[in-house]
């Protein structure tokens, strides 16, 4: 059961670097040693934005930095992304690298600790899926069941709609605009431990998620729903899926590492897509993350 401590709901979102360690210092017992876990990472945020093309064929075709979910796909494309046998693919998200490379500057990246980026900072990057595919089997390499894709130079005089036979929960096209944030460690990574280590990262969690809440819809109340989010912690929990990771995407040159890109919620804009409310992860191993081997990520549908 959760502590019935009231749950600060003024997490800084935003940084800066001192603000969280200020925060981590007024918060339950053992937060304070969890500054040396926070991760940096921009959240995608749908705040202003009508859904809709409308707006994101305005921006795209005016070279404005634009993030999207759903919707069309960036060109050029040459044809849409199959799994192997045959199914199209549901686009997912389309990345602004320069608007996500934007939301942090030279100044602020010096003030936060062992800070950790890593996709390049120009161009589109694109995730494709089938939606149904989880990734915990060897064998769905082989599948074709996802794609990410690095446009380095998109074609801005157009867009490409899916496919007529792509099946989604529900249509959707909803600009997001990445927005400097940060995880911790999940709560769900200390079940089992201690109970007050539990109850401090339940409570941590739930207050960031309501915080967040409150910039989306100017309310704390209602259920603290995740967050989409660039690198970072995963929102379900990490030791299960690295885990499984050193058996599906096995690490084979010495102080490699498995990375969290994408982190993308189905509560609210993509309701359904993965499962009861699940997340879609998108994993690299840090060397094809630096050789920009996108072709090699790998997805995971978290519902546990």
């Amino acid at each position: 059961m959760m502590t019935e401590e009231p749950v600060t709901v003024d997490a800084p979102l935003h940084g800066p670097w001192g603000r969280i360690q200020a925060w981590l210092r007024t918060g339950p017992p053992g937060a304070d040693l969890l500054p040396e876990q926070v991760a940096f990472s921009p959240v995608l945020s749908d705040q202003s934005f009508a859904p809709g093309e409308e707006e994101l064929r305005e921006l795209w075709r005016t070279g404005g930095w634009v993030s999207w979910l759903g919707g069309p796909a960036a060109t050029p494309l040459d044809r849409w992304p199959r799994a192997a046998d045959g199914t199209a693919l549901a686009h997912v998200l389309a990345l602004d690298l320069a608007d996500l490379s934007a939301v942090i500057d030279d100044q602020g990246r010096g003030g936060w600790p062992g800070l950790r980026e890593g996709l390049p900072t120009s161009g589109v990057l694109e995730v494709f899926h089938d939606l149904h595919t989880s990734g915990y089997d060897g064998a769905d390499r082989n599948t074709g069941a996802w794609s990410v894709r690095w446009v380095a130079e998109p074609a801005r005089t157009e867009l490409v709609q899916p496919p007529g036979e792509v099946d989604t929960p529900s249509t959707v096209c909803q600009i997001v605009q990445a927005l400097p944030g940060f995880t911790l460690p999940p709560a769900a990574d200390v079940v089992g431990g201690p109970e007050e280590r539990f109850e401090t990262a339940q409570a941590l969690e739930e207050s960031l998620q309501r915080a967040w809440l409150a910039q989306r819809t100017g309310s704390v109340e209602g259920h603290p729903i995740p967050v989409s989010h660039v690198y970072g912690h995963s929102q379900h929990g990490e030791v299960h899926a690295r885990a499984l990771l050193g058996e599906v995407l096995p690490l084979t040159s010495p102080g490699d590492e498995h990375r969290l890109i994408l982190d993308l919620e189905s509560w609210t804009t993509l309701a359904g897509w993965f499962g009861d409310a699940g997340s879609l992860e998108v994993w690299m191993r840090g060397s094809d993350l630096r050789s920009r081997r996108f072709d090699h990520a790998w997805c995971l549908v978290r519902t546990e």
